[in-house]
């Protein structure tokens, strides 16, 4: 079967190309077509283009009719399983990346070490890496403004503070004196952990290094005793632990001063387990609801049942999980069978 040129194509050829057929005619109209556009003036017309288009339609047109339909559509069905392989590499490609980008995402939520993701991979996920980086951007942004006004309030706190305390003296009676003072005391006590906050969520990232943690919690235990605490330490590490001994020395504080403060001791179990260093931290206090042990660990949370026993911010075990997020630890509290909380504290060696 030969494919003869539409009307208008015909219209276009020359009369010597309407008499000849086949591939001498395409040719010849071909040749004609270069011929003119050598011999004009302005090259790049655009009958030069039209003879082109013409003469390479009808040239694979002409070889297609001669080529047998299983042929043709062989050809045509690899051309459409190449264009299938390149659509299906190309969706690979990004959820591979989509993948990598998850993984990711996830440590970074894990280690809180505030660092940015990396464009990387297809178009797309790398435009969608780079607005997820501008919101982390802009969320630090506002959260360290947060952050600055909350330590200067609490900053600027200390002072009337400190001249009620002193105004505070000339109070004839006693027990009025002795009032206003504990309202002073657990004023300036959530004033310094506001201050305390915010310096610590503004500053997550926390410098590791070899820690001789055996001496670390010796030090801490003889100073309670000192100040007439009942503290007991029980087992030893042996081996240096690779943390920040500052943040280190402040979660157990914190637990610590928690147990006491619910408790009359506090007693210390140390051990190493699967190359993780576990501390434990027992108090013989009410315990806490099943229900709350997640909630306390919330800023300025306190349970509604215990906190009117003793004073507090509600803000130690919150510093503590974040700080044992940023050195790489885990923290957690459960109710003892005989009676009591236990704080868990547990990090690698």
């Amino acid at each position: 079967m030969t494919m003869h040129p539409t009307a208008s194509q015909r219209a276009s050829l020359p009369s010597h190309a309407l008499r000849e057929t086949g591939a001498a005619a395409r040719m010849r109209w071909f040749r004609d077509g270069v011929d003119r556009y050598r011999r004009s003036p302005v090259k790049g017309s655009i009958g030069l283009a039209t003879s082109m288009t013409a003469a390479g339609w009808l040239a694979i047109h002409g070889q297609l009719a001669s080529m047998p339909l299983a042929v043709v559509l062989v050809l045509c069905g690899a051309a459409l399983m190449v264009v299938a392989a390149l659509c299906i590499a190309h969706a690979l490609a990004v959820r591979a990346a989509l993948s990598r980008l998850a993984s990711t995402i996830h440590q970074m939520a894990s280690d809180d070490t505030g660092r940015f993701l990396t464009p990387e991979g297809p178009e797309v996920v790398a435009r969608l890496i780079q607005a997820i980086n501008d919101a982390r951007r802009r969320c630090a942004e506002r959260e360290a403004e947060l952050l600055a006004v909350q330590a200067s309030y609490a900053h600027d706190l200390r002072t009337p503070m400190t001249r009620l305390m002193l105004r505070c003296e000339l109070v004839d009676d006693a027990r009025l004196r002795a009032a206003i003072e504990r309202d002073l005391d657990e004023m300036r006590e959530l004033a310094e952990a506001s201050l305390a906050c915010a310096r610590m969520q503004g500053r997550t990232v926390q410098t590791l290094r070899q820690v001789d943690a055996d001496r670390l919690l010796e030090v801490m235990v003889e100073n309670y005793r000192g100040a007439g605490r009942v503290i007991e330490l029980d087992g030893r590490i042996g081996r240096p632990v690779t943390t920040c001994p500052h943040a280190l020395r402040r979660i157990l504080a914190n637990l610590i001063d928690n147990a006491l403060r619910y408790g009359d001791d506090a007693r210390l179990l140390v051990r190493i387990e699967a190359q993780r260093l576990h501390v434990a931290i027992l108090d013989s206090g009410p315990g806490i609801a099943p229900t709350q042990l997640e909630a306390v660990f919330m800023p300025w949370y306190r349970v509604p049942d215990t906190a009117g026993r003793a004073p507090g911010s509600g803000l130690g075990l919150a510093i503590a999980r974040r700080l044992a997020q940023a050195i790489r630890a885990d923290l957690w509290l459960e109710n003892r069978a005989e009676g009591g909380l236990a704080a868990r504290l547990t990090l690698p060696l």
